[in-house]
């Protein structure tokens, strides 16, 4: 047993060696491709996740796109390489570079507030409204709260707090679209439609041989409070919400959460601690779960693929709060569940640790991690060597290198 061990580690198989992001960002040339993967081949790498990338100029999914995704699956196969498909045009995963976020219903949408004081408040009929308050306010405490009919005014040196449902800026990140509300399984359904089947359709063949699965890319469940990759003037006062959420919050807790925006968003005579924030993450996690990944992989599993791929800032607790609930809930879903640590002084040792901890309790032997990347030419041959080597140590045996152009 000794001695197989050691020859794993001096000769390791192609799914123990590094397997990069490769960057499609460019005009893509046949031959070029298939010179660049035999580079791979004799840099000892064992495969490549083929990644669209910003600066991309043949068509994304289109007839030419899969006509290399092919051509260099049938290269890697010779060489007997690893291919795995990045599910998106660059990320977050779930839009098709903005194709299904060309239908509204599937835009990320949030419940937005808007203070506005007693004197300068005034009924409008903009769309979207879901309540309008009146309370006292103190910084982030609220009290002496009540809801206004439509048409009441509120009394005089009061706040005003308007909650509305609103829609994601549109970006060109998205190609002139948005993110996607994942907790929208019409929208997931459109997603796998527009991007997987058409794999299917084309290398399919390749499935479960050459091709070993997806790797879906910093999904999420929409900004809760936070302004990452969002425009919109009060992304600092918005939670992600889907048409179904209020309907689904009165099914998992019994009461309406419209009757509780206010505590939602801000502490209730002060009090720090809130069930309603509580009852509202828990849903949103859920929904994403049921209606995201629980189907990625489903697709997955029944084309004879493993899903793999990372979610949106796990970093610290108060960042997987912010995008995702709990990081660790995700792992179950993924068949060889990662995580993304990027940089080269990054010792974020809790994250690999959530992971690994995770997946030893559910039996699962292989953990990626997206690493190396975000760092420039001074990081060395050392500290390259000392990243893995952490990661390693907490159970990393999938490395995924961030990037090769």
């Amino acid at each position: 047993m000794t001695d197989r061990v050691y020859e794993l580690f001096a000769q390791p198989p192609n799914e123990y060696r590094g397997k990069p992001f490769w960057s499609w960002n460019g005009k893509l040339e046949k031959e070029e491709l298939l010179r660049q993967i035999r580079v791979f081949a004799r840099m000892g790498l064992g495969g490549f996740f083929i990644h669209s990338r910003t600066g991309l100029v043949t068509e994304y999914l289109g007839d030419e796109w899969f006509e290399f995704v092919e051509a260099c699956t049938e290269e890697a196969e010779k060489l007997g390489m690893e291919v795995w498909i990045y599910d998106e045009d660059r990320w977050p995963s779930g839009t098709a570079g903005g194709m299904v976020t060309e239908e509204p219903r599937f835009r990320l949408k949030f419940i937005e507030l808007r203070v506005i004081p007693a004197a300068e408040f005034e009924w409008t009929d903009a769309d979207g409204l879901l309540a309008v308050y009146a309370c006292r306010l103190d910084g982030v405490s609220y009290s002496d709260c009540v809801p206004l009919a439509r048409g009441e005014m509120p009394k005089p040196g009061a706040s005003v707090l308007v909650f509305a449902v609103v829609e994601m800026n549109k970006d060109s990140f998205y190609n002139g679209y948005t993110c996607v509300d994942t907790m929208n399984r019409e929208a997931t359904d459109r997603f796998l439609e527009i991007t997987h089947e058409r794999y299917k359709n084309r290398v399919g063949s390749h499935f479960g041989r050459t091709i070993k699965g997806v790797f879906t890319d910093e999904p999420h469940r929409g900004a809760l409070m936070d302004g990452f990759g969002i425009t919109n003037e009060h992304r600092l006062w918005s939670v992600p919400w889907t048409y179904t959420l209020f309907d689904d919050f009165q099914r998992a807790f019994g009461y309406d959460l419209r009757d509780k925006l206010p505590e939602l968003f801000l502490r209730r005579e002060g009090e720090p601690v809130s069930q309603v924030k509580w009852h509202y993450v828990e849903l949103t996690q859920r929904l994403f779960i049921e209606h995201y990944l629980k189907p990625m992989q489903a697709w997955t599993r029944d084309n004879g693929l493993r899903l793999t791929g990372h979610m949106l800032h796990e970093d610290t607790l108060t960042a997987q709060t912010a995008y995702l609930g709990s990081a660790m809930r995700f792992y179950e879903y993924q068949d060889d569940p990662g995580v993304d640590v990027l940089r080269e002084g990054n010792r974020n040792y809790w994250l690999v640790k959530q992971l690994s901890s995770a997946a030893r309790q559910l039996g699962q032997k292989w953990l990626l991690s997206e690493l190396y990347g975000c760092t420039g030419w001074q990081m060395s041959f050392e500290s390259h060597k000392a990243v893995g080597d952490w990661q390693t140590l907490l159970g990393i045996n999938v490395r995924n290198h961030h990037l090769s152009w």
